[in-house]
């Protein structure tokens, strides 16, 4: 902010120089015009005193006599010119020199003024508020400030969607839900009505802070709310999971396990809110009459169990990259879906090729079997490092997107992570 202020300064002071600057060149050139004038008339005397000498109408004491008393004249006269010139300037300064300092003040209080009211300066502030909202040192204050800066942002431009948006997370994470809605909803209403995937986000934030607002109740509008987001975006994790504490808190449990076995599927193992939402299954499974549980049962067990006998090659140009002893973890991912394996194998290699079996058996959680997903990826990697995560140096294959319930699948290892 101070090199913006400083930008100012100086464009301020350059304006006035320019504003200045004529007085002080007309005064100069007035100066200097006579002074030329004074020249051409020396310089036409002396020309025609040449002339009467060489005519011989005067004599040459006659010639010398008369040039030094025009040469006299003109120093008289520039000497006159230099002195009557100070008293003029001064007269002159005196004259406009008033103007200035009042000048002055009027430029900087009008430019500052429509610096303010047309300028960027508060969106410039906005901006490094932001930036610095990551930082360990960015206050409640700071916090408050962007704000109330956000307030005046959609006050000057209120289709600005971004500003609105951008008010609805903050109020929300500062726990003002109710100013949070206002925002959300002024964000969905200004969004173009193809843009359906920015609008199932702005449905879900909306409807989360319409939740909060209400006591952590969900009312009948902001449940077909967030019903109309999984229309556009089944995976929605927001609306998964208070569709299914809503569906538990009015003890609809085969509805809620539903949901939230939807959202536990697309959770990484590692997430925390993962042991939350499985204890909120068991918690519904319990509750439910024993006639809905053996229902969910019954479906679980109508899957077919995914078995896939996996064999993998080491590509010929892979040979030489081996390590001696290589650890190879061979994986299932869903191709749509949670980022973490559905089932893993690890076993060290000296032989290839190699063929492994993966199962539901290998699931880390019961909503996350192999069978539950249509389609599937399966990826062989050598770690160097002997973990399963992927790292720079590792040599890696895949298959084509297969159906989970698909027996065999063979491919090789045939290229290095980058």
């Amino acid at each position: 902010m101070f090199s913006l202020w400083l930008g100012i300064g100086v464009l301020l002071v350059l304006a006035i120089l320019v504003m200045c600057l004529p007085l002080f060149v007309s005064l100069r050139g007035s100066e200097l015009k006579r002074q030329d004038s004074n020249v051409v008339i020396y310089k036409s005397q002396l020309s025609d005193l040449e002339a009467d000498l060489e005519s011989g109408r005067i004599g040459a004491a006659e010639y010398e006599s008369l040039s030094q008393e025009i040469k006299l004249n003109l120093l008289v006269d520039t000497q006159d010119q230099e002195d009557s010139s100070g008293d003029t300037q001064s007269t002159e300064s005196n004259k406009g020199g008033w103007l200035i300092v009042p000048s002055v003040v009027l430029i900087a209080v009008v430019s500052l003024g429509l610096y303010v009211k047309l300028g960027a300066e508060n969106e410039l502030a906005i901006t490094q508020l932001l930036q610095s909202s990551g930082q360990a040192n960015f206050s409640e204050d700071d916090a408050l400030e962007l704000i109330e800066r956000l307030d005046v942002q959609t006050q000057q431009i209120p289709d600005d969607i971004e500003m609105w948006y951008l008010l609805g997370r903050l109020n929300f994470d500062m726990g003002r839900f109710d100013q949070a809605v206002v925002g959300f909803t002024q964000a969905l209403q200004l969004l173009p009505v193809d843009s359906r995937q920015d609008q199932a986000v702005a449905m879900a934030q909306l409807a989360q802070a319409q939740f909060f607002a209400n006591d952590r109740k969900l009312d009948a509008a902001t449940e077909s709310l967030l019903k109309d987001v999984l229309s556009i975006n089944p995976n929605d994790e927001t609306s998964l999971g208070l569709l299914g504490v809503s569906a538990f808190d009015a003890e609809r449990f085969v509805e809620a396990v539903g949901y939230w076995q939807r959202l536990i599927s697309m959770m990484p193992f590692s997430n925390p809110n993962a042991a939350a939402i499985q204890g909120g299954i068991d918690k519904a499974l319990e509750r439910m009459s024993e006639e809905d549980r053996a229902q969910i049962q019954e479906k679980q067990a109508a899957v077919t169990p995914a078995v896939i006998q996996v064999t993998v090659n080491i590509a010929q140009e892979m040979v030489s990259k081996l390590p001696k002893d290589a650890d190879l973890f061979v994986l299932a991912k869903a191709e749509n879906g949670p980022p973490m394996p559905l089932a893993v194998q690890r076993l060290n290699v000296s032989q290839w090729p190699v063929t492994v079996t993966l199962d539901d058996s290998m699931a880390m959680m019961p909503a996350l079997r192999l069978s539950q997903f249509e389609k599937v990826i399966i990826t062989a990697r050598i770690s160097k490092s002997g973990v399963g995560n992927a790292k720079p140096g590792d040599l890696e294959g895949s298959s084509a997107v297969i159906s989970s319930q698909t027996k065999r699948v063979s491919f090789q290892i045939n290229e290095v992570v980058k």
